[in-house]
């Protein structure tokens, strides 16, 4: 586990960035965006293919989406939909070497409405923000740091950790951040075994405004080779989910039919395009009622994240 220790002090330095109380905590509004999108070159929409190798490369990505209903607050049989529409794009960067991958995403609201009103004795003031008055927004900001500890590339187990440091940059009356520094550790898993490929998460979400988290995620999928070996689709489900552990003790789960196309040239460099549909179950804390999500992704060097490098 050696090859782990960078991850280690990436986290001591995120964990130093979460100390103490969180001035902005009182602020009304919180981040109600539940879906982050893998980092450019992983893959999968939420997930980690952990197909690190090769020299120095990286991977541009595109991600855009929409929630419909992410947030609807409830008291007895009264009920408010305070956001009800949320579309956003994200820009992820990525450098990878050998086994290693630092990780870079910029988030940007694009459309996000709600329902102002009053429930149990309380105002609510809905969100009202798009691209035209507000061009330049960035929501919390990702660096990431993930690590392939164990299995090879292409093989039957992949193990991985990694560490990820969000730091505020948005407004929380637009629900769109806690205003806070937020922390993501977690451990992942990933696989090939013939034509079937998965992934798996376990971390813990450090969020001081709302309550700690237990994250997770899975994905599973067959692939079809399309001609050449150097095209591929990937066909499956993907889960991703919060529960909180203090707090309020909600759970946010969400589930999207996925398919990814990859097509890599003969110098190594591959095209991803990425398409998932689903909702959320039980629409708890953010899980939309349902959500569409389109990426693309250009990846620098075959190896490093590549459905085809075997």
């Amino acid at each position: 586990m050696r090859n782990s220790s960078s991850i280690a002090a990436f986290a001591t330095v995120l964990l130093c960035c979460m100390a103490g109380p969180a001035s902005a905590a009182t602020d009304p509004g919180f981040l109600v965006q539940r879906f982050d999108a893998a980092p450019a070159g992983a893959g999968w929409l939420t997930q980690d293919n952990l197909n690190l190798s090769g020299g120095l490369g990286g991977a541009v990505s595109l991600t855009t989406g929409y929630a419909h209903n992410p947030l609807i607050l409830h008291s007895g049989s009264q009920s408010l939909s305070l956001v009800t529409d949320q579309a956003h794009a994200n820009i992820g960067f990525a450098i990878t070497y050998d086994r290693y991958r630092l990780s870079f995403d910029l988030a940007s609201p694009l459309y996000v409405r709600g329902q102002s009103g009053t429930l149990a004795g309380v105002d609510y003031t809905a969100p009202r923000l798009d691209i035209a008055s507000h061009p330049d927004s960035i929501t919390d900001v990702r660096i990431g740091l993930d690590a392939r500890v164990f299995g090879q590339v292409g093989g039957p187990l992949r193990l991985g950790v990694g560490a990820q440091l969000f730091v505020p940059s948005a407004d929380q009356s637009d629900y769109m951040s806690d205003g806070t520094y937020r922390g993501l550790l977690r451990v992942m898993a990933a696989g090939d075994i013939g034509g079937f490929t998965y992934a798996a998460m376990l971390g813990a979400h450090i969020r001081p405004l709302l309550g700690h988290e237990m994250a997770y995620g899975a994905g599973a999928g067959w692939r079809f080779v399309l001609g050449e070996a150097t095209t591929s689709l990937v066909v499956g489900p993907e889960l991703f989910g919060t529960t909180q552990v203090t707090g309020a003790g909600q759970t946010a789960l969400e589930g999207l039919l996925t398919g990814r196309l990859e097509v890599r040239d003969h110098d190594g460099h591959a095209v991803r395009v990425k398409l998932g549909v689903g909702g959320g179950v039980g629409q708890q804390s953010g899980a939309a009622e349902w959500r569409a999500v389109v990426g693309v992704e250009v990846l620098g060097l075959a190896g490093a994240g590549t459905e085809t490098a075997r």
